[in-house]
């Protein structure tokens, strides 16, 4: 049962405002309370005809058990000078009690408490235990300095300046401190439990932005999608780009985002691409075991001029400089193909011919004929490997 201090004390009150009532110096007040204070007269309470009320008081910050309003259960709203804390809804048991109130703290709604000095605890059973810590929900728990616990069954877990919001994913089996709790792992972090995705949009009507989530559909009442929403997406943006459920990051690249189409000579992309080094190099932020294999921004923007800097490259960028050479290399094949059919053509038909004069009878004539047909076959053979080996 709530303890409210003290009868006597409250009787005594009540008579000393007939005439404190007469005291009010502002027109629009209806009562007035003062106190004495080094021989000054200090307001305490005020209630004014619209209604409105000020309360003043005296902050000391020590614990009192005899200068608390009121302490146990019960249903209340509680003005606490002497630790300048502020207390509204209800309580069953010992949560607004002075041990368990911090220093100019506020909390209100059921079950709440705010026991760290400036901690703000609202909502059902939450709890802000710590200096500056925020609990806002139901069964949220701020147990690390200015930390904050927001929606349902967060817990900072005595992880200072971390931020936790958990949605309501979770089935309640009544225990506060059980496992649904969905913690924060580190200090200094933020941790998201939102089983329907992270939705962060640019534009008021939803037109840009970017998704996180699972990648695997969507579940329970679903109000709107945008009309980039790709639901196998890992990661989808308004651009059409998005890292796919597989792990492969995906391009935008439909036609009709795009203009100013210029064509492309593969022997050119050729040609450039030669004037590009290529090296194997480590990023300097990571460990000397970590290497990678490529161009250098400044090398490939000089080549190619292609993207918005000379720091970076664009993969779409890479891709088309590396189709657009695999092409010129295939139509060099092509060409290197049919001349080799070519040659294969002229070699055989001399070859026929050779075989033909050696087929003839022997005779003054035909005798005179090999050595030229042998020179004219050697000289055939020769222009094959020569352009075979081009």
């Amino acid at each position: 049962m709530p303890r409210f201090y003290s009868p006597s004390r409250l009787a005594l009150l009540g008579l000393s405002l007939l005439p404190l009532a007469a005291t009010a110096q502002n027109v629009d007040s209806l009562l007035v309370v003062h106190t004495t204070d080094a021989g000054h007269k200090v307001s305490r309470a005020t209630v004014f005809q619209n209604g409105g009320f000020l309360l003043g008081g005296t902050y000391d910050g020590n614990y009192d058990p005899n200068a608390i309003p009121a302490e146990g259960g019960g249903l209340r709203l509680m003005w606490h000078p002497r630790r300048a804390a502020f207390r509204a809804g209800y309580v069953d048991d010992t949560q607004w009690d002075d041990a368990n109130i911090g220093n100019y703290s506020i909390a209100a709604g059921y079950n709440t408490r705010a026991s760290g000095d400036y901690a703000t605890a609202f909502g059902f059973r939450t709890i802000a235990a710590q200096v500056g810590s925020t609990a806002l929900g139901q069964y949220c728990q701020a147990s690390g300095a200015a930390s904050v616990a927001m929606g349902y069954y967060a817990h900072t877990n005595a992880r200072q300046g971390s931020f936790v919001f958990a949605d309501r994913s979770v089935v309640d089996d009544g225990d506060q401190f059980s496992d649904e709790s969905f913690r924060a792992d580190a200090n200094h972090s933020a941790s998201w439990r939102v089983s329907n995705g992270f939705r962060i949009y640019t534009a008021s009507d939803r037109s840009t932005g970017v998704i996180i989530q699972s990648g695997t559909g969507l579940t329970g009442n679903v109000l709107y999608n945008p009309s980039w929403y790709n639901a196998s997406a890992v990661i989808c943006t308004y651009t059409g780009a998005y890292l796919s459920n597989g792990g492969a990051w995906t391009n935008a690249s439909d036609r009709r985002k795009k203009h100013r189409f210029e064509a492309v000579a593969g022997e050119d992309v050729l040609r450039r691409l030669r004037r590009v080094p290529i090296t194997r190099w480590s990023y300097k932020t990571e460990t000397g075991a970590v290497r990678h294999l490529g161009p250098m921004a400044q090398d490939f923007y000089r080549a190619f001029q292609l993207g918005p800097d000379s720091i970076s490259i664009g993969t779409v960028d890479a891709d088309g400089v590396a189709l657009a050479g695999v092409q010129a290399l295939d139509a060099r094949t092509q060409a290197l193909q049919a001349e080799n059919q070519q040659l294969r053509a002229v070699n055989a038909a001399i070859q026929a011919r050779l075989t033909a004069l050696e087929q003839r009878p022997a005779g003054p004539a035909s005798a005179a004929a090999l050595p030229w047909a042998a020179a004219l076959a050697a000289t055939g053979l020769g222009v094959v490997l020569l352009r075979a080996r081009r």
